[in-house]
């Protein structure tokens, strides 16, 4: 019940957002961008959340997406082809099983600062997601 206050404050003013009309898809980037000084914490499944106020922000994009005010960012086939086989390399170089789920990635991956993924290995000198493909070398 320690976040009751703000949270319902919150929800309030999203609320207020909302039926005031125009465009509210800045709500999500703003939320997003909200990081607890005490740390964040991993969700199933690997998505780093920096703050519960994220998190909300992360369900807003979903639902503007699922509703059609924000287009979803998806991958190609050929991208998604390649991040297999890039973490299938990586994993047969370590010598680690396979995940059994596909939604896993390597243990010893970092965060991906594009999708909040724990899936960022370093390949072919390039640090790559094998999450949303994005990577500093292009």
């Amino acid at each position: 019940m320690d976040q009751f206050q703000w949270i319902s404050a919150l929800t309030r003013v999203i609320s207020a957002v909302f039926r005031k009309g125009g465009d509210c898809t800045f709500l999500v980037e703003e939320l997003k961008a909200i990081f607890d000084p005490q740390g964040g914490y991993f969700k199933s499944g690997g998505r780093f959340m920096p703050s519960i106020v994220a998190e909300i922000g992360w369900a807003i994009e979903d639902h503007l997406q699922k509703i059609g005010l924000l287009a979803k960012t998806e991958i190609s086939e050929h991208q998604q082809k390649i991040m297999d086989e890039k973490k299938e390399e990586f994993e047969s170089k370590l010598k680690v099983e396979p995940s059994p789920e596909p939604s896993e990635f390597p243990e010893n991956a970092q965060v991906c600062k594009k999708c909040s993924v724990k899936a960022v290995i370093l390949m072919d000198g390039c640090m790559t997601c094998l999450n949303c493909g994005d990577s500093k070398c292009g």
